[in-house]
């Protein structure tokens, strides 16, 4: 009778059990939903199945950068990146965190990667832009600017003083 009752409670637990697939999906949909805490739970749970997706640790990244964990998404993104030295949107994302922890030069270095990676990624160019505008690269801001709007990038107007 024991043996059954384990096997029983055994059977119930596999049933039960997500896989690390399913569990993205839940994080990616509370992603959608602005619900970044939530999001990150999951990534954390489908990050203990499997741990050589980079797409989910450069959403769970995303995530804790939309809560104001900067610090905390450069070390998903540097999972990622190890995991796909090639994801462009990963250096992108990466890219804004550091600008928005300052490190200006950083962040440059990141947009410059995916740029290389993908050349028509316009946002990448248009940040890019934006971060040599605050050093005074005045010339290279409207470079980066001109080359985000040929993309097809809707950007207003800027002027770089």
């Amino acid at each position: 009778m024991r043996l059954l009752i384990l096997l029983l409670l055994f059977t119930t637990a596999i049933a039960n059990a997500q896989s690390a697939k399913e569990l993205l999906e839940i994080g990616y949909r509370n992603y959608e939903l602005g619900d970044y805490k939530e999001a990150i739970r999951y990534f954390d749970q489908a990050s203990e199945l499997k741990s050589d997706d980079p797409e989910l640790f450069y959403l769970r990244g995303v995530c804790k950068s939309q809560s104001g964990r900067n610090n905390e998404a450069l070390g998903d993104y540097e999972i990622a990146l190890s995991l796909d030295p090639d994801y462009a949107e990963v250096h992108y994302e990466k890219g804004y965190a550091l600008f928005l922890l300052d490190k200006l030069e950083e962040s440059v270095k990141s947009f410059d990667k995916a740029i290389e990676l993908n050349p028509r990624y316009a946002e990448a160019w248009f940040n890019r832009g934006s971060i040599k505008c605050i050093q005074g690269d005045t010339k290279g801001a409207k470079e980066d600017w001109d080359q985000a709007r040929a993309l097809g990038a809707h950007i207003p107007d800027q002027e770089c003083e």
